[in-house]
């Protein structure tokens, strides 16, 4: 990709990449080139081809898209990772970026300024949502996930576990939130998503907003974002596939 990006504030750009299973051999070797050792090294640690091939597209969407809009090469991006993991760019600080990916899809949210998180799931893989659920989920969202019918349980799930990854993902914090420790309720529908913040994590509900969707017919998408004060996410997505070796387009 060699077009110029512009991102408004307010814009959130979600890019969605399903070239995980239409990439060669070619293409792969090509996209090493663009890695850094570290992320060689990181892609050299998956036992198995499949997540080496996601691993790879990945890290070429984040490389190639944010280098469409900061205008340095892709191979001369620079990373650095907070105490959670959490990574930013080095060269500018104009951006804020989040990636997600799992079987068949890979996620990069970018936007100017605030908080951003995206989640992707794949809704076909094999889970047992009320098991997870009770585990992991705060009393209010099990009651309300136990409530609905058995065949709705799988959806709203999914719904729930996606939107809670987006939230922790966009305070940059991770796991070390307590995923209790915060509650959707979702029985407004997905256009009218609130969420409820324990006090112990410090963080007021105002100017959070999320968003829900389904990219595919097998995979969930929720995005979290806090932008500045007057901005409310004006979220767009674009997709971008193969374009020549090592390259998305």
């Amino acid at each position: 990709m060699t077009e110029r990006q512009s991102l408004a504030p307010g814009e959130v750009h979600v890019w969605l990449c399903a070239a995980e299973t239409q990439v060669d051999s070619d293409w792969l070797a090509a996209a090493r080139g663009l890695l850094n050792p570290e992320e060689q090294a990181r892609q050299d640690r998956f036992v198995f081809e499949r997540n080496r091939r996601q691993f790879a597209v990945a890290r070429v969407l984040v490389r190639q898209i944010l280098a469409s809009y900061t205008g340095i090469p892709a191979t001369e991006l620079r990373f650095v990772a907070n105490q959670y993991g959490r990574p930013a760019l080095v060269q500018t600080a104009e951006l804020e970026f989040n990636l997600s990916h799992t079987d068949g899809l890979a996620a990069l949210a970018v936007t100017r300024a605030g908080e951003i998180g995206v989640d992707v799931e794949d809704a076909d893989r094999r889970a047992r949502p009320e098991e997870v659920a009770d585990h992991f989920f705060a009393p209010t969202e099990v009651a309300a996930l136990m409530a609905l019918p058995e065949a709705e349980r799988r959806a709203r799930f999914f719904d729930l576990w996606t939107l809670k990854e987006a939230y922790i993902k966009a305070r940059g914090m991770g796991l070390a939130i307590p995923l209790d420790a915060f509650a959707y309720d979702l029985s407004r529908g997905r256009q009218a998503i609130d969420l409820a913040i324990d006090a112990s994590l410090g963080d007021p509900r105002a100017g959070w907003e999320f968003f829900l969707d389904d990219p595919t017919p097998r995979h969930r998408l929720a995005l979290a974002a806090r932008l500045p004060e007057g901005h409310g996410a004006k979220v767009m997505y674009r997709w971008v596939g193969p374009a020549g070796p090592g390259r998305l387009g």
